[in-house]
């Protein structure tokens, strides 16, 4: 057998490494694993569906601080050399990969977890139970839905954790899956496109932590503000000062594209404003004004003029001085990335649209027949292009000024795309936030979701909290053994205001008791998002969510206190 450890964890496996005899967290004496094994697969782009089963071991070699050993698929062809030796960080594993043709991912996974719950920064926080249906396989991708590059295991007093520390804008996939009586853990490593290289490197970590969750993510929040040179929102210049008293988002809705009525004009939207004003502080309410433009979200993207149905441009001014009077604060719906085929500056910017790593042009596309196959919507725009941004300068830039805005939304920051034929568009996403944050200082921009890739840029971003029980946006049914949790929050809110996502539930919806319970957990902002006139304001539901943005503002007072208490007796 061959034994690697460091002070917290000890990993033995069996004469023929595939197998794992034991896995020991050395601080609380528990057993993770006493059967469990390790598998490795290859995918290439040829048969990505038919991966290479690296099943057969050609050489293995012990040495002072660990193991090393090689394994290969039946042909010969992939081979994966892997090193497990001690580290401060866990045990260590670096995997030197290489096949006959250029490599998409390595997958590496363990399985054989005897673990209470798994917890993954996903979707806003999520905890899976051991009543996880058997056979069952979630797969995250990094950063698109896993946020953050660890995942955690709970067992009795403590756990292990499998973690990753790559400040590059790289691709991830996290799988857990669930057999009989335990959990697998499975780490997917993707090369960087344009796929050229046979060879593929990957270094990750699984270490044992006694007490709280709370103590790998701390472990893992110090390596992040180091790498990404955080910074606390309370000292964020981009984060304004009004900002600091919002705890309430109203979200009043104009133009949806499915009708030729409106939900609310702009007078109507007054309406609103005067309404709630009766009921919870301006100063403290960010109006927020999806479908404001066009003919609702999305449409004519890039243009977002106010939508002549909903009273136009003269209208939309009023109503924006008329929010100002009141104290609101007001933020406008735009996306990051979208431009509609239909656009008359399309042909002129296709060149710019993300092509994927298997080549492919993206955009959004939605079933509408019901056939399974998606119709094309918009295409996504890589923000890593200058031009792009040169012309979403020009368009908020006449937006802002024009109308005296206070902040802009941004959709679909959450986005990641391993691309092909452009700039690295992880890299892209974030430098174009923080250009237009450079362009308007004075605003506030806020995103769609948030990881570790955009969190810098982000002070402000909508969460999925629902999305932590359900799927899509909670519509499509609850899974028992998923539940809400707080690590993503405890993670992102030193840097990062949270609140509810745009597709936030109308009180008298059956998902809305559920979906509160689950933002109340995480401490996100609550929302109000009101879909048509016939929508009331004043209603219990809406009191107590009044009464939970008061008490979120005491907390995050009371944390900003003993932020800064902590400070000062570090200074002592």
């Amino acid at each position: 057998m061959f034994t690697v450890s460091n002070k917290r964890l000890q990993i033995t496996l069996e004469d023929k490494p595939f197998r794992v005899h034991e896995i020991l967290n050395l601080e609380t004496g528990q057993r993770f694993s006493t059967g469990g094994k390790q598998s490795v697969i290859m995918r290439v782009p040829s048969h990505v569906s038919e991966p290479a089963i690296l099943d057969s071991l050609e050489e293995i070699e012990p040495s002072t601080s660990g193991v090393s050993f090689t394994l290969s698929d039946e042909t010969g062809g992939y081979k994966a050399h892997i090193m497990i030796s001690e580290s401060d960080e866990g045990v260590k594993f670096h995997m030197k990969a290489a096949g006959p043709e250029p490599i998409w991912m390595a997958e590496w996974r363990i399985s054989g977890l005897e673990l209470d719950n798994v917890i993954v920064p996903a979707l806003g926080g999520q905890m899976l139970t051991k009543d996880m249906m058997p056979d069952t396989t979630l797969s995250y991708k990094y950063p698109f839905w896993w946020n953050a590059q660890f995942v955690i295991g709970e067992g009795k007093g403590g756990g292990l954790w499998l973690h990753t520390k790559e400040s590059a804008p790289k691709f991830r996939l996290l799988r857990v899956s669930r057999a009989e009586k335990s959990f697998g853990f499975t780490l997917g490593f993707e090369a960087e496109a344009p796929l050229k290289s046979s060879t593929l490197e990957a270094v990750w970590f699984m270490e044992g932590y006694k007490g709280s969750w709370k103590r790998p993510v701390d472990r893992h929040r110090k390596w992040l503000e180091k790498e990404f040179s955080l910074t606390k929102i309370k000292d964020n210049p981009h984060f304004p000062k009004w900002a600091r008293d919002i705890n309430f988002i109203l979200e009043v809705w104009g133009m949806r594209k499915d009708t030729s009525e409106p939900h609310h004009t702009f007078d109507e939207m007054k309406e609103r404003l005067k309404d709630f004003s009766r009921l919870h502080p301006p100063s403290e309410t960010l109006f927020y004004v999806p479908g404001y433009a066009e003919h609702g979200i999305d449409s004519h993207a890039p243009d977002y003029n106010p939508g002549r149905h909903l009273g136009g441009e003269e209208k939309f001014k009023e109503l924006v001085d008329f929010a100002h009077q009141m104290g609101y604060h007001v933020m406008i719906h735009t996306n990051v990335l979208a431009m509609t085929f239909t656009h008359p500056l399309y042909a002129r910017f296709k060149k710019y649209q993300v092509v994927d790593v298997f080549n492919r042009p993206q955009g959004w596309a939605m079933d509408i027949d019901g056939d399974w196959l998606s119709e094309e919507y918009f295409a996504y725009m890589n923000p890593g292009y200058k031009g792009w941004g040169d012309l979403m300068v020009k368009v908020l830039g006449e937006l802002i000024s024009k109308y005296h805005l206070d902040s802009v939304f941004l959709d679909q920051t959450l986005l990641a795309f391993n691309e092909s034929k452009g700039p690295n568009f992880l890299a892209g996403m974030r430098s174009h936030i923080e250009r237009l944050k450079e362009a308007f200082p004075n605003v506030l921009f806020s995103g769609e979701g948030i990881h570790e890739q955009v969190m810098e840029a982000l002070p402000m971003a909508q969460i999925h909290g629902i999305d932590s029980l359900a799927d899509v946006h909670g519509m499509e049914g609850r899974k028992r053994w998923k539940k809400v949790h707080p690590v993503s929050s405890y993670l992102f809110s030193k840097y990062t205001r949270l609140t509810a996502h745009l597709l936030t539930k109308y009180p008298n919806h059956p998902v809305f008791k559920l979906q509160e319970a689950s933002y109340k957990k995480l401490d996100v902002i609550p929302a109000l998002c009101l879909y048509n006139k016939s929508q009331k304001i004043d209603t219990p539901e809406v009191r107590q969510m009044i009464r939970r943005a008061e008490e979120l503002k005491q907390k995050l007072n009371d944390g900003n206190k003993l932020e800064a208490n902590k400070l000062e007796a570090e200074k002592i």
